[in-house]
């Protein structure tokens, strides 16, 4: 079966629909007129850490110059588990600010995450899960 051709498996769309509404509602994302959250489903984590970095360096670009402020150092704030990170900063042009691992602390400090923001900063993206833990 191929899950991901909406023709043949509609209920596939159906789900995924759910699932964008779903996460819209957990990020608090602007509600659209019609109900319906924009968002898609990805075939594999690289695809959609490209769209989501894309979403929100759009979302931060559109913030900044609403408030009359450069859109030309936006960074990005990640753990150092997810690869396609420097992948997404190469490609569009985003400093990368990798939070390193800590011998026994294999998550994101919060304290050294929140010191690695600034008001150039695009999203922090935490992996949730690891091969090792």
């Amino acid at each position: 079966k191929n899950w991901i051709d909406k023709e043949e498996y509609p209920q596939s769309a159906a789900i995924d629909l759910r699932c964008v509404n779903m996460v819209a509602d957990l990020w608090h994302a602007p509600a659209p007129k019609n109900g319906q959250a924009v968002g898609t489903n990805t075939i594999g984590s690289s695809e959609a850490c490209m769209l989501g970095g894309m979403a929100m360096k759009w979302r931060w670009r559109k913030r900044m110059e609403a408030a009359g402020k450069p859109t030309d150092k936006p960074n990005l704030v990640c753990g150092p588990v997810q690869i396609c990170w420097h992948k997404f900063a190469r490609y569009w042009d985003v400093e990368l600010r990798e939070i390193p691992m800590r011998p026994g602390q294999l998550f994101m400090d919060p304290k050294r995450m929140i010191e690695a923001c600034d008001e150039n900063t695009i999203g922090v993206v935490p992996t949730f899960g690891v091969t090792y833990t």
